[in-house]
């Protein structure tokens, strides 16, 4: 029994120490006031982009939006700034310049800063941030 208690306490401090490594390998994040996605080449195959933008202490905001081959880089900005104008609310906004770029920004003065996530599938352009 003694030994049975031994691999519980084990197995229970095992888990907690894991845990811990857990938390502490989490990246920092960088909150702004404003971001600029910018686009490079044109798509190579079918896919979806996805960019969730998160208030500093608030829920994500998300929008996903398909890739179509063939996109080029103006094509593929106007799609991410429709999606995420769709999705960001009346706090936050998305504006495509004359070329690839996309600028994420508060609209309301006292919006919070936030950080951006992206996450791509299709191959053959690549995201700056």
């Amino acid at each position: 029994m003694t030994a049975m208690r031994s691999v519980a306490v084990m197995l229970v401090a095992a888990a907690f120490a894991g845990s811990v490594l857990a938390e502490e390998a989490q990246p920092t994040t960088t909150y702004f006031d404003e971001a600029k996605i910018t686009v490079n080449a044109r798509a190579r195959a079918d896919g979806f982009i996805r960019v969730r933008v998160i208030p500093e202490n608030g829920a994500a905001l998300e929008a996903t939006m398909p890739i179509r081959k063939r996109e080029n880089e103006n094509e593929l900005a106007r799609t991410i700034t429709d999606g995420l104008n769709a999705a960001l609310g009346p706090s936050y906004g998305a504006d495509k310049d004359g070329g690839e770029h996309v600028k994420i920004k508060k609209k309301a003065r006292d919006a919070a800063n936030f950080s951006v996530e992206i996450t791509f599938n299709a191959p053959g352009f690549s995201i700056v941030l």
